[in-house]
């Protein structure tokens, strides 16, 4: 027998940290495919889990680096090499975090003059902020060759912030854009590909772009990948979203596990109580209801071997320039620059949503 009708709302903390069009979005996702959308995670009360990472577990010490903190800088040479010589070098950061992958490689092309300058995009104007800091506290002289954009790059603001800066670098050649996706970012959402095409549709034919992900070597794999943990490992960050529901964690279990016929790895929630949430979204009242037994997905992660992620990379009009691994075999370096004549945009699909798209603003200076 189960407990009672549990009926919610979202704390006031949620309508501050979202748009009526974020809103909108997570209703749908929530109504559609049963999904709160990880990418919108980093708003609010999600970005402090960010936040908390880049503070050291030991006073005194700096944060730990990790193989997707190191990558960039390790093999900054051989990305300039993708690149004309001498010419300058423009990075795009879409969705920067702590900025700790590509601290590096700024420090690199500062040393050999060839930054042209660093832009980021986020939606997240906490995670901006957050970026900002680090970049002064790291960069205190070069202030002004940063600039952070609240804004969403799975929509027209990509194509904004490509085209953002001078024409020309210092000595009159045109500099080339890194254009960088680090921590496996395109593969939490429910479509990469349509992400890759469309940031590969903004793409300049010189740029290069930049991943950092986790792949599956098809060796040390968890035992969630055979049979769903019920309890099994997640991150905090991962049940913000339902938090922000008001949703109480005794009313759910979380179950890891990996989806064979969508190659994904996922987080969830099973309802125990039956659950009810009502959102206003302007003028109007929605509903979205769960019954005992049903789940809603709140991570998931495509987990590609290294011959899906090129061959995915390929279809979607990229061709694969570089692909290196780490010290943990698992995680990869991919650079990709535009295969010529394949600049398609990307097409929604019946249902589909992104992140709602917030106006871009200038937040550098």
């Amino acid at each position: 027998m189960h407990g009672q009708q549990h009926a919610v709302s979202p704390h006031e903390s949620f309508y501050r940290a979202y748009s009526a069009a974020q809103v909108d979005a997570i209703v749908d996702a929530l109504g559609h495919r049963a999904e709160f959308p990880y990418e919108l995670t980093y708003l609010g009360d999600g970005s402090e889990m960010w936040r908390e990472s880049e503070v050291p577990s030991h006073p005194g010490r700096a944060p730990m680096l990790s193989d997707f903190d190191t990558l960039l800088t390790r093999h900054a040479e051989r990305l300039l090499a993708l690149a004309p010589p001498s010419s300058p070098v423009r990075i795009v950061d879409l969705g920067p975090g702590t900025t700790r992958p590509v601290r590096g490689l700024i420090r690199h092309l500062l040393d050999r003059s060839r930054l042209a300058g660093y832009h980021a995009i986020d939606i997240s104007p906490e995670i901006l902020d957050l970026a900002r800091e680090h970049l002064r506290v790291d960069f205190p002289a070069h202030a002004e060759r940063f600039e952070l954009c609240r804004g969403d790059f799975t929509g027209p603001d990509l194509a904004r912030v490509l085209a953002a800066g001078p024409a020309s670098g210092h000595d009159g050649a045109d500099p080339v854009r890194f254009v960088v996706l680090a921590g496996g970012t395109p593969y939490n959402f429910a479509d990469p590909a349509r992400l890759l095409r469309h940031v590969r549709h903004a793409m300049g034919d010189h740029d290069v772009l930049l991943l950092t992900l986790r792949i599956d070597t098809g060796v040390d794999r968890p035992p969630f990948m055979d049979e769903v943990s019920v309890g099994g490992p997640y991150k905090p960050q991962q049940l913000v979203g339902l938090d922000l529901l008001a949703v109480d964690r005794s009313w759910y279990v979380t179950e890891t596990g990996f989806d064979r016929a969508r190659s994904e790895v996922f987080v969830r929630a099973r309802f125990l109580e039956p659950v009810t949430v009502t959102f206003d979204v302007g003028e109007d009242r929605r509903t979205v209801s769960f019954e005992p037994g049903e789940t809603v997905l709140v991570w998931r992660y495509l987990y590609h071997d290294g011959a899906a992620v090129a061959d995915q990379l390929t279809r979607c009009g990229l061709r694969v320039r570089l692909f290196e691994h780490g010290e943990d075999s698992q995680v990869v370096l991919v650079a990709a620059t535009p295969a010529p004549g394949t600049a398609e945009p990307a097409t929604a699909q019946p249902g589909e949503t992104f992140s709602g798209r917030s106006d871009t603003a200038t937040l550098g200076g």
